[in-house]
């Protein structure tokens, strides 16, 4: 069976705090929307913005309403390694299912990727999942790599968002040989990624639109591409309609549109490029959630 897992929104109040009722909410939305796992503390989640405690009041308060229903996967970005290892040691006493990480880049960049990942795994005390990225931090990894990576016994799987037609098919012949989970990280391709073999899909977008993904897994496991095909159309065109043509409202877009749904009680971010929404910005989103809410709700 295919897996969706949402790469969550964290809900904030107004004032910039962490808002335990609008997460409860989002995630009994995410649920019922047939969503499998959560991963917190990623891109999406605005984990570069949020305090060492902020995190760990999400994180618990996510465990707690989560309720053992559907898998919690914490990211533990860092600027480096001692900061991984920092934010792994504040998360390990709550009930995770695996931490997830991700290369740091520019000074901080491994000169080893290999020997860093292991050792992240090495320290970890829960499963832990690679995000691989290059957009974000220029590592480019080659199947070699990749192979030796997921050698190590702690390390679980990965979530590919190298938008690479060639990592994703590498990845996928590497798994013939080693036993892991491989999601997929872009909307645009789920799909394909899936009916190629991939495990599941683990993207932004998902903590609106968990039906639609969970419709194109459902589709995948049946054996209908049409249908899948279908559903992608949907989600394209949902991704267009809440992020913009030129992806300027990832996180306060999305955000907008579940208060729409009564989900969440405000749209705040601490990311100051999305800090506020034009008039047209807010009518596009608008329009969007109107015209596919049979589809979200």
């Amino acid at each position: 069976m295919k897996k969706v897992y949402s790469a969550s929104v964290t809900p904030l109040t107004d004032d910039g705090r962490i808002d335990k009722k609008s997460l409860g909410r989002l995630i009994e939305f995410d649920i019922a929307g047939g969503i499998d796992g959560f991963f917190f503390l990623g891109t999406t989640g605005e984990w570069f913005a949020l305090s060492t405690d902020m995190k760990r009041e999400l994180i618990g308060s996510a465990v707690e309403s989560a309720k053992g229903r559907a898998a919690i996967l914490a990211g533990v970005n860092g600027a480096g390694f001692k900061s991984i290892i920092e934010n792994i040691h504040s998360l390990s006493e709550f009930d995770l299912s695996a931490y997830v990480f991700q290369y740091p880049g520019g000074w901080a960049a491994p000169t080893d990727p290999v020997a860093f990942a292991h050792a992240v795994a090495d320290e970890a005390d829960k499963p832990i999942y690679l995000y691989h990225i290059p957009g974000a931090n220029n590592i480019h990894l080659h199947k070699e790599q990749f192979e030796a990576i997921l050698q190590h016994p702690n390390i679980k799987g990965l979530k590919n968002s190298s938008d690479s037609l060639r990592t994703r098919k590498e990845l996928l012949v590497l798994r013939d040989r080693i036993d892991f989970e491989l999601f997929e990280g872009q909307e645009w391709v789920v799909d394909e990624s899936l009916l190629l073999g991939c495990d599941g899909a683990l993207v932004g977008l998902a903590s609106l639109d968990a039906k639609i993904l969970k419709g194109i897994a459902q589709a995948v496991d049946s054996g209908d591409v049409a249908e899948a095909r279908k559903k992608q159309g949907l989600l394209l065109s949902l991704f267009d309609g809440i992020y913009g043509p030129d992806l300027a409202t990832i996180w306060s877009g999305q955000k907008y549109a579940l208060t729409l749904l009564g989900v969440l009680d405000s749209w705040k971010t601490l990311v100051p490029v999305n800090a506020s929404l034009s008039a047209d910005q807010k009518d596009r989103i608008e329009r969007c959630v109107s015209t596919y809410r049979s589809y979200l709700e």
